[in-house]
């Protein structure tokens, strides 16, 4: 049966909406040339109120932060309330915290596209990523955690293996939030020091670095950005019963940190990695939406340093280039609605730009939310 305005609404569920990955997921929605947003039925949840996204949803919750002891008991209730099909998560630590909830109560409504927790886990730890890789053959920068992989003389042995400059994240990072260089021992001696810090191997060229570091050793700049730090970021969508979609390959421009252009590119050799990450997780359990950032390293062989089991800040740009995750998720978990699909032809020289957009937020709406912890775009229709 196909999809029609008969039907009931799909019922979606975006959980941290005013994320950057909720305006995708919106976003996609409300394509301009193939708008599917009267089709479905949106509930956000947000710990914020004044984020536009809320009200761009048809109702909306505000909940604790995801790391509160309160959370799980309010999303419960959100769920049961809400009676989502499908729901997706806007930040990493909601994908962890969802799955965590949902897979231990199975009378909690909606299905989540991620997979196992395992799986989730996988994604969301770098330590874990790193021996998921090892365990499959799948190349991956080579990192360091101290106590996990060795103490001080085995991180030396590290450093004088890889050399400087080396990257330092969060084990369990985001939006390269603290993110450093690290350029010499004394430097990885302090952040060594650091609760839950990964070094991983500089992919890239360290010469291109020079200037950019002699620029930091005199007076400290207002805003800095590092130069070559561009990546290709690669996708593709797992469905859960072992379908995987076309690979799509990215170059990726970043200012300041933020992805602003996406260049299609033809590069047989990542997606053939990237499928093998993709038949990797599947054969773990699991399935969604995967991205796998790859940099060449200093011998120019290809090597992932991230991986990304949901839906991204990219999935609006992918829509443009054919790639319509949200269509394939839905079809993938409820194969009974046949949701409508974007299907653009893909263009291999095709450019995609990115730059900030200016939202309303009127101020009945952010007090409603904020003195009742709910609002809804039309208060007198009941929910579909």
């Amino acid at each position: 049966m196909a999809f029609t305005e008969q039907q009931p609404k799909l019922r979606l569920l975006i959980v941290s909406v005013g994320s950057l990955v909720g305006q995708n997921i919106l976003d996609s929605l409300e394509f301009p040339a193939f708008s599917r947003r009267h089709l479905v039925f949106v509930a956000g949840t947000n710990s914020l109120v004044m984020t536009a996204n809320n009200f761009r949803c048809d109702e909306c919750f505000l909940v604790p932060p995801t790391a509160s002891p309160d959370y799980p008991e309010r999303m419960s209730e959100v769920l049961r309330e809400v009676r989502p099909d499908l729901v997706l998560c806007g930040r990493d630590a909601d994908t962890a915290a969802m799955c965590r909830l949902m897979r231990a109560d199975s009378s909690l409504p909606g299905k989540l596209p991620y997979g196992t927790l395992e799986s989730v886990l996988t994604a969301l730890d770098k330590w874990r990523t790193l021996l998921f890789c090892r365990k499959h053959g799948l190349p991956f920068a080579d990192s360091f955690v101290m106590g996990r992989s060795g103490d001080l003389d085995a991180l030396h042995a590290f450093t004088d293996k890889v050399g400087f400059p080396l990257i330092a994240k969060p084990v369990e990072g985001f939006r390269s939030t603290g993110v450093v260089f690290v350029r010499n021992w004394d430097e990885t001696i302090s952040v060594s020091e650091r609760e839950g810090y990964m070094f991983q191997e500089f992919l890239g060229a360290p010469d291109a670095l020079e200037d950019y570091f002699r620029s930091l050793d005199g007076p400290v700049p207002l805003f800095t950005e590092a130069p070559d730090v561009n990546s290709h970021n690669v996708f593709v969508a797992i469905g859960s019963d072992g379908d995987i979609s076309d690979v799509l390959v990215l170059y990726v421009h970043y200012n300041f940190g933020v992805s602003t252009l996406f260049r299609r590119v033809v590069h047989p050799e990542l997606e053939g990695l990237t499928r093998s990450f993709a038949e990797a997780l599947l054969s773990e359990g699991g399935y969604g939406p995967l991205q796998v950032q790859f940099r060449q390293d200093r011998q120019g062989q290809q090597k992932a340093f991230e991986m990304n089991l949901r839906t991204t800040g990219g999935t609006n740009a992918h829509l443009f280039m054919g790639h319509d995750e949200l269509g394939f998720i839905v079809n993938d978990l409820l194969p009974e609605r046949e949701f409508p699909v974007v299907n653009l032809p893909p263009a291999d020289d095709l450019v995609v730009t990115k730059s900030p957009t200016a939202y309303t937020v009127e101020g009945a709406a952010a007090a409603t939310l904020t003195e009742f912890g709910r609002w809804r775009a039309d208060p007198r229709t009941e929910v579909d």
